[in-house]
Order: structure tokens, then sequence, then C-alpha cells
């Protein structure tokens, strides 16, 4: 019981200035690799469906639960942005918090998955949200000045902007083959979303106007918009015939949704349009091999030809004692995290978090 305590105590110091993720995924205690990771497929299925068929019976699928910051504090953010359907906070008080944080970008995502598998067939639901909030290089420099004027320079400008996508459901079913050199395991997942996208800025254009919000030219008025869609995913995983080396395959958006949309570019003034398609299709290649003594090694290479512009390695290793899981790992473009798991129940922390394959947005 004391060792219990002692773990809960040292995770919530860590929670004061790290990001935490709290669920059913390994992988993210393992700087988000884990395509090739066998070990606990109930998981593993939300990041490459081929693994769905390796879950047996009836199963809860849990993924990351994981709030992950950069900029600002997780808890002044949670504070500060009110998200309701389709918005993160009410115009009227955009200015009011473009000037709080205006020292840097600043940039939350929320991220979460749970289903149920039934062997190798799974329905579940999932969500992510991404908010942004970008102060401009004039804004920037007011702030990180003091900001001893109480209004802004003329040409100040910030930006929030933000989507949120829900899945529901998703749908994902998987096979396995068995060949004389190994097994291959194929699954595709089909995903119903509703894409939810906002856009306000707040600005002085001269010296005799006021720091006011507005409603970004691409919303036309409204508070934010709203579109439906449908993306697949598939994924491939190839087994040796001993079991302890995998390498998969995974193609992001196989089925591209067809939406996009042209929206105000941050550095514009309004003016400037830039073309948003928060789909793409990518590639992810993984390997993962398990080690005597209970561990597990894995590597992923994230978004082959960078089409999303996101390319990046994923590398981590997980050590089995007893019933406790040890996991450390690291990825290229956000550097180390390190995990443990107890009788299920997985917890992750780093100063910023990698996002799990098939929720990642471009905008």
């Amino acid at each position: 019981m004391r060792k219990v305590l002692t773990l809960t105590l040292c995770v919530m110091v860590v929670s004061l200035w790290a990001d935490i993720s709290f669920g059913g995924s390994p992988s993210t205690g393992m700087g988000g690799a884990g395509l090739a990771v066998v070990r606990n497929p109930g998981s593993q299925m939300y990041q490459n469906p081929a693994l769905t068929a390796y879950v047996k019976g009836v199963r809860f699928g849990l993924g990351s639960f994981m709030l992950n910051t950069k900029g600002a504090s997780l808890s002044n953010l949670i504070d500060d942005l009110k998200f309701r359907q389709g918005s993160i906070v009410d115009i009227d008080k955009a200015a009011d918090l473009l000037r709080k944080y205006a020292r840097e970008d600043t940039r939350l995502v929320a991220t979460g998955d749970l289903g149920l598998v039934i062997n190798g067939f799974a329905i579940s639901a999932g969500a992510i949200v991404d908010a942004r909030l970008l102060p401009n290089d004039t804004l920037q420099n007011w702030a990180s000045k003091g900001a001893s004027e109480d209004i802004p320079p003329t040409k100040a400008r910030g930006d929030i902007i933000a989507m949120g996508v829900a899945s529901v459901p998703d749908v994902a079913g998987a096979m396995r083959f068995n060949f004389q050199g190994g097994e291959l395991a194929v699954g595709a997942r089909v995903r119903s979303l509703r894409v939810f996208y906002t856009h306000y800025f707040a600005e002085r254009s001269d010296e005799r106007s006021p720091w006011k919000a507005e409603r970004a030219d691409e919303l036309k008025l409204r508070d934010y918009l709203e579109f439906s869609t449908t993306s697949a995913d598939l994924g491939f995983l190839w087994r040796t015939p001993e079991g302890r080396t995998s390498y998969a395959l995974v193609i992001e958006n196989f089925v591209e949704p067809n939406l996009s949309l042209e929206a105000a570019d941050r550095n514009g003034d309004g003016i400037v349009i830039k073309v948003i398609k928060p789909f793409k299709r990518a590639m992810h290649l993984g390997i993962a091999t398990e080690v005597l003594g209970g561990g597990v090694w894995a590597f992923d290479i994230i978004d082959i030809g960078n089409n999303t512009g996101r390319s990046e390695i994923r590398t981590g290793y997980e050590q089995r004692l007893g019933a406790i899981f040890l996991r450390s790992g690291y990825a290229s473009r956000t550097g180390l995290t390190a995990g443990i798991g107890i009788g299920g129940f997985n917890l992750a922390y780093s100063k910023e978090f990698p996002i799990q394959v098939s929720r990642m947005l471009n905008f």
C-alpha cells in the first residue's frame, strides 16, 4: 500500500510540469511507437487495425485518453477554454484570451478512444480536439516587454483556431492468414466523422481602432462550421514463425475524406488564404521484437514521404516485471516519454506527447 501511495504522489508531482496520458495504450509511454506491438492488441488496434485480429473473445478496448499542451500550462487552459459544440470560446472573450496568451504560440490537444471488440471485429468511438492560440510577432513582442501599454500596438494580431473531430462510430475488422514463412494479419477501419471548425482573430488595424475580436471570413458570420465525412484506414502485420518479431504497415486515410476549406492565414491580416485539408493519406512502418527477460522493443517510421509534413522517428521499450510494465521512449518531434502499466491501466508523461496515428489533423 505504501508503494502505491508513493507512486501516486510521484505522478501528481510530475503532472505539475508534464503532460499526462491515461488509459489503455502502452504506446504513449513508448514515444508513440507500437504499430507492430502485439502484446496488448485491445488498445494497439487504434493505431493499427490489423491488430484487431489478435483480440480473442469479448474485450473492452481502451485507447489513450490524453491531454497535451504546448506553451501555456494545462491548468490555465482548462480554466479559460470552455469547450462546447463547435467552438472553444465566446467571441466576446476572444480578445481578452489572446491578450492573456500573447507571449507565445499555445496549443492544447485532447484525444481518446474506447470500444468493444469481439473476435476480430470492433466498434468504437473516439474524438480529438486541437485548439491553438497564435499571437503574431508584434503581439508577442508587446507581451514580452511586460505589456506596459494598456492597448496592444497597431498591427498586433492573435488568432484562435480550433478543430474537433468525433468519429462515431468507428468499425474495424481483421483476419489472420497462416503461411509457411509466418503469419499475416490484414485489417481495415472505417470512420464516420463529424468535424467542427472555428477561427476567431483579434487585432488593431490602426491607432483609432480598439482591440477587438472578429470571426474569420471563412465562418461567414457563424460561430463554427460543421462537416460530415468518412475515412478508412488499412493495416497489415507480418509475424515471423516464432512470433518474436513483427513488421507493420499502416495506411492512414487510405480512403481520404472529401473535405477541404479555404481559411484566412494567421499571417495574412485576414486577406491571404490557405487551403486546409485536415485528413491526408499517410503511410507508416513499424517493427517490434521481443527480447529475453520480458522486454519488447518497438521502432516506427511515421509519414513516409512526408505527405502530411509530419515525418518522424519513434522508438520505445517496455520491460515486464511481473504485473508491472515499465516503459520509455523517444519521438523525434516531441522528445522523451516514460510510462508505467499496472493491472491493464497505463499512465504516461512527457513534456509533449506525439499524437496517436489515426488521430492526427493537418491545419
